[in-house]
């Protein structure tokens, strides 16, 4: 038999490698690189149509979809002070695929954009026939790009769109009226957001967990409607509270003199692995044990299991910063 052409999913096959914060690194010896194809760093904007394909949809609500999109996304991007000229774009049918210059700033891409966005395309949408209407997915990331005779490529462009592709933004429409559903990568999460450069609100944003094909990364989502910030529907999985990023290193003194180690190093040292062992450690409660509750925060617990009539005890579980899991019956052999 050829290996060539056995199928991908044959059994024995080695497993799929995964890159993200939650993945074990990916270490190899990279080939030498032409040096007349460097990359350069952009912002990465990624808009996708939901559900463009629609079995009702035909090829006339499709190019009549496409012309509105390109036209809501220049007035969005003119009004929010970013110029469309400086943008370039690669078409990708059911969206576009948009680079904006690194000088300018992705506080406009964070704040004013996504929100103008939705208003324009909520006011186009009430003028369009029902099969023409749409939504739209919105990724903003940033990073090296690679551009070649034939378009544009690299790690952060594969990665953009695993972001807009992932379940959580799709649930977060699937489940809402929303007109915008925006995700931010977490390299713009650190270096902006959370910074909260121009009154952007990084308590808006709820993180999530981005799980497809080889991605394994955080994410953070913002939905608006009715001109607004809507709330993320409840049924998008949220991912585990993440750690910021800490400015204290190894060997550098914090303000009251001493050395500061973040606290995944705190975690390595005694050997406990957050990323492999993303759900523990992990308390079970009962009703007669609410007297723990204060100490698990202390204890390092990140999952709390509240069985029966413990239910009542979440309030009290805001130390933790986690989602507790609720069990409706009580079962003990």
């Amino acid at each position: 038999m050829n290996p060539s052409l056995e199928p991908r999913s044959r059994a024995g096959r080695a497993p799929r490698g995964f890159h993200g914060r939650y993945a074990q690194p990916i270490s190899h010896q990279p080939l030498p690189q032409a040096v007349n194809n460097l990359p350069t760093h952009r912002s990465i904007v990624v808009v996708d149509v939901v559900s463009f394909t629609r079995p009702d949809r035909d090829n006339v609500d499709q190019l009549a979809i496409r012309a509105a999109l390109y036209e809501t996304l220049r007035d969005a991007f003119e009004d929010s002070g970013i110029p469309w000229r400086q943008t370039v774009r690669e078409d990708r049918g059911d969206g576009v695929l948009i680079f904006v210059s690194a000088e300018v700033s992705k506080v406009l891409l964070l704040g004013p954009m996504p929100a103008r966005l939705a208003e324009l395309l909520e006011r186009g949408n009430t003028a369009r026939a029902p099969r023409q209407r749409f939504r739209l997915r919105v990724v903003v990331h940033a990073g090296e790009v690679h551009q070649d005779a034939h378009g544009f490529a690299g790690y952060d462009v594969n990665l953009a769109f695993r972001l807009v592709d992932g379940r959580p933004l799709r649930e977060a429409m699937e489940h809402s009226g929303a007109a915008v559903g925006l995700i931010v990568s977490e390299g713009v999460h650190d270096a902006v957001l959370r910074h909260g450069y121009g009154g952007l609100d990084a308590a808006a944003f709820e993180p999530v967990r981005v799980q497809v094909k080889s991605a394994d990364v955080a994410g953070w989502i913002q939905v608006f409607a009715g001109g607004a910030v809507v709330p993320v529907p409840r049924q998008v999985a949220r991912g585990p509270v993440l750690d910021a990023p800490t400015d204290v290193r190894h060997g550098e003194n914090s303000a009251n003199g001493e050395s500061s180690v973040s606290e995944d190093s705190a975690n390595r040292e005694n050997g406990a692995n957050s990323e492999t062992d993303e759900h523990g450690p992990v308390a079970v409660v009962f009703a007669d044990e609410a007297s723990l509750v204060d100490e698990l925060a202390v204890l390092g617990v990140r999952t709390v299991v509240l069985v029966g009539r413990a239910a009542g005890l979440g309030p009290g579980l805001a130390s933790i910063a986690r989602q507790p899991i609720y069990i409706d019956h009580e079962f003990i052999e």
